[in-house]
This record gives C-alpha cells, sequence and structure tokens, in this order.
C-alpha cells in the first residue's frame, strides 16, 4: 500500500526539515503562484481587452482576452511532463526552484509588454507567447507544492499540511487583487495607460523572496527513499509512461476530480469580474475589492476544511466542498444582480468557500491515488488537464451568456454541471482497479480493504 508519510523510517533514516517549515515554503511558492495567475486573470478581465484587442468591440475582446487564458495554458501539462519528470527523478526541490523562477520571470516581462497601441498584432501574440512560457512553470508548481508539505507531514495531519499550498492559493490570489485594487484607484485611464504594469512588475520581489526560503528545504524524505529504493531494484519505466501505460484511468478521473475547482475558479475571478463591471455597472476597484474578500475566505477556511477532512475523512470532506458549488451555482448571481457593493461580495465569497472546502484537502487525497515514483507527474498531470480545461471556462462562460441573450442562467448551469461531473469522477475512484494505480486512498477511514491493495 502506497503511504505519504511525515518522514522516513526504517535504517539509516533521518528527520529532515520540520513540516511548519516545509509547508511555509509550499505556501510561498504557490503564493507566488497564484499572485502571477491572479493579476493575470484581473487584467484578461479589466485591462487586457482594451489593451491588446482595441481593433474590436468590447465584447468581442473580452472574449478573445479570455481566449488567451485557454491559448497559453497549452503549456500546463507539458509543465506539468517536464518538471514531474525532473520532480520524480531528481528531486521535487529542484523542481520546484526551477519552476518559480521559471514562472517570475515570465510575470515579470508581461509587465513590460508594450500595447498593441505600439507594436500592433504583435503585442497579442507576444502576450499569448509569455503566458504560454508562464503556464510551463505553473504545469510544475502546485503538485509538487502538494507532495513536498504533504511527504513531510505527520500522519494523522496531513490534510492539514498539505493544504498549506492551497493557502497559499489565497494568499496569492490576496495579493493580486489588492494589487490592482490600489492600482485602480488611479482611475480607469491611469489603469490602462501604465498602472496595472505595477502589480506585474512586484512578482520579482516574490520570487526572490521565496526562491531564498526554498532553498533552505531539505529534500522530501519520500523521494528519498523512493530514489534508495528504485536503485536496488531494476531500470524503472519514465515518470510519464508510468502515468500513462499504468494510470491511465486514475489520471483521467483525479482530471475531472479537480475540473470544479479550477474552471469555478476562473468563473468567479474572470467572468463574474466582467459580468460586475460590463453589465451590473460595479467600478474596477468595487470588483477587485470583491475579490479581495473571497481570497479572504480561501485563507481562513482552507486550513480549518483541512483540519475538518484530517478528522472526518478526506473523501468526504471533498466531495462535501464539490457538492457544496450546486448548492451556490444560482445564488451567487441572484446576489450580484442585487447591484449592492455587499451582494457583490456575497457573490463572489460563496463559490470560493465552495471550491476552498473541497480544494483544501483535494491535493492530499489524490496524492495518494498515484504510487510515490509517479506521483509528481501524475498529480501534476491531473491538476493542469484539468487546469487546460478549466481555461475554457470564462470564454465559454462569455459565449453561452451572449448566446442567450445576456442571461447568466446557461453559465450558472454550466458550473453547476462541472460540480457533478467533479463529483461522479471522485466517486468512480473506488471502480477504478488498483492495480493499475499501484496506489490506494491515503484517507485511512475509507481504504481500500489490505486484500485489494498491492504493496508498493
Amino acid at each position: 500500500m502506497s503511504t505519504v508519510a511525515g518522514g522516513a523510517t526504517g535504517p539509516g533514516a533521518r528527520r529532515r526539515s520540520g513540516p511548519w517549515k516545509v509547508a511555509g515554503a509550499s505556501m510561498i511558492g504557490t503564493s507566488v503562484e497564484w499572485y502571477d495567475f491572479g493579476i493575470y486573470a484581473t487584467a484578461a478581465a479589466l485591462v487586457f481587452p482594451e489593451l491588446f484587442f482595441p481593433e474590436v468591440n468590447r465584447a468581442l475582446g473580452t472574449l478573445m482576452s479570455f481566449a488567451t487564458l485557454f491559448v497559453g495554458s497549452l503549456g500546463r501539462p507539458l509543465g506539468a511532463i517536464v518538471f514531474g519528470h525532473i520532480g520524480d527523478r531528481y528531486g521535487r526541490k529542484r523542481a520546484l526552484i526551477w519552476s518559480m523562477t521559471l514562472m517570475g520571470g515570465a510575470t515579470f516581462c508581461i509587465g513590460l509588454l508594450p500595447g498593441y497601441a505600439s507594436i500592433g498584432v504583435a503585442a497579442p501574440l507576444l502576450l499569448v507567447l509569455i503566458r504560454m512560457v508562464q503556464s510551463l512553470a505553473v504545469g510544475g508548481e502546485w503538485g509538487g507544492a502538494v507532495l513536498f508539505a504533504v511527504e513531510h507531514a505527520p500522519p494523522r495531519r496531513r490534510a492539514f499540511f498539505g493544504s498549506f499550498p492551497q493557502v497559499g492559493d489565497g494568499v496569492g490570489y490576496f495579493m493580486s487583487t489588492g494589487a490592482f485594487a490600489l492600482a485602480a484607484l488611479a482611475g480607469h485611464h491611469a489603469l490602462v495607460g501604465w498602472a496595472w504594469r505595477l502589480p506585474f512588475l512586484l512578482s520579482a520581489v516574490l520570487v526572490l523572496v521565496g526562491l531564498v526560503i526554498r532553498g533552505s528545504i531539505e529534500e522530501s524524505p519520500e523521494f528519498e527513499a523512493a530514489r534508495r529504493a528504485e536503485a536496488a531494484e531494476e531500470k524503472q519505466a519514465a515518470p510519464l509512461v508510468a502515468v500513462v501505460r499504468d494510470a491511465w484511468r486514475t489520471w483521467l478521473l483525479a482530471s475531472g476530480a479537480f475540473l470544479v475547482t479550477v474552471g469555478g475558479y476562473y468563473v468567479v475571478v474572470t467572468f463574474m469580474s466582467t459580468y460586475a463591471v460590463t453589465e451590473l455597472g460595479f467600478t474596477d476597484s468595487q470588483v477587485a475589492g470583491a475579490g479581495t474578500a473571497a481570497s479572504v475566505v480561501v485563507i481562513v477556511c482552507t486550513p480549518l476544511a483541512a483540519l475538518a477532512a484530517d478528522r472526518l475523512g478526506l473523501r468526504r470532506v471533498t466531495l462535501a466542498g464539490i457538492l457544496l458549488h450546486l448548492v451556490v451555482a444560482f445564488p451567487m448571481f441572484w446576489l450580484a444582480d442585487t447591484r449592492s457593493v455587499p451582494g457583490l461580495w456575497l457573490a463572489m465569497c460563496l463559490p470560493m468557500l465552495a471550491s476552498t472546502v473541497a480544494y483544501a484537502s483535494i491535493g492530499t487525497l489524490i496524492s495518494g491515488w498515484f504510487a510515490p515514483r509517479a506521483r509528481y507527474t501524475g498529480l501534476s498531470m491531473s491538476y493542469q488537464t484539468a487546469g487546460l480545461i478549466g481555461t475554457l471556462a470564462p470564454a465559454a462562460a462569455t459565449w453561452l451568456f451572449s448566446a442567450a441573450g445576456d442571461s447568466w442562467t446557461p453559465v450558472a448551469l454550466a458550473f453547476a454541471v462541472m460540480a457533478l461531473v467533479s463529483a461522479g469522477c471522485l466517486a468512480a475512484f473506488r471502480q477504478a482497479p488498483v492495480t493499475e494505480s499501484k496506489a490506494v486512498d491515503i484517507d485511512e477511514r475509507e481504504a481500500v480493504p489490505p486484500a485489494a491493495a498491492p504493496v508498493e
């Protein structure tokens, strides 16, 4: 049975970096990642249509801007493969340092990019190119950060320490929306003219801090144990081959389980932001402020949901969070349509709460579905496959909204369908042959019976 232990055991094992220090380092990395992605998503909703697509009307410009989220994210699965291979073969720490460096450099370059008025069509093309480099780095960040925290964690606190990268998501989102809220105070003309660049350029400072902290952390003890075991055995297949050949069904189910936590996030952060500004008359700063409030929900509720998962079971709490998306799918639009600032805050905070409950423990849960030798690759590929599909959500939501005569009803239905897909995939993992994934659910309360579980 594959487990995710708090440290290596047995002869010659030694305790490495403490779980709190490792969790903090993991949180720093995902904070930078989601700060970078958050400022891009916010800019795609508020600034990029006018800056990079001024030759078309606002609706089409917004659709094209959201499309860059998807086109640029084509690099995410490749990043999962590349950094997953590095992480599974050469170490989690090395992969995480390289991914953070690449991510920060790409974000900084976006902050220096000229607009359409300066270089014409080359501007959106360069935006997409840099976005692809950015997403390549993201492909290897989140999965490695979760593993780094979980593989150092005590057995009964895996969800709690494994949730720190998700807290980092909230911290990064808080910083990104806060940065844009401050930039928007200069007025829309200044925001489009120059102020939008400041949040992107600030990324360089965050990356430097993150690299210093990550450089001080020891390698994952479980990775080192797996590498020693591999050295004593016959040559193993490459991590990508191990996932695609031996765990393909687990990969697909894990990707589906992640779908609503990724796609739903983009609906809230991008489509809801655009809807609030263009259809309901809210200002850019009011929308950014609501996003900041939603990020506080993530920061506060993530560790609480993770503690509940450690106590009640990873699968139960994760499934509850996924199903909670069904409850808020329509109310979030009803609240926004009140055209009040408190209503807008609730419209963004409620779906973010649902996402937080699921997201707090899903990484820890799914990391146990893959064997240690291919865990970085399997977890990253699953998350980034969902991410690639999820980044279609804003463009799809915008199209559905327009096709329905400026009605948000099909958008809410699509939001609910994503939740149903994720719930179905999470429940279906029990029917997947464990011999295919060579791993089991790490939730000890709901583990596969010993007779069915292979020995890793």
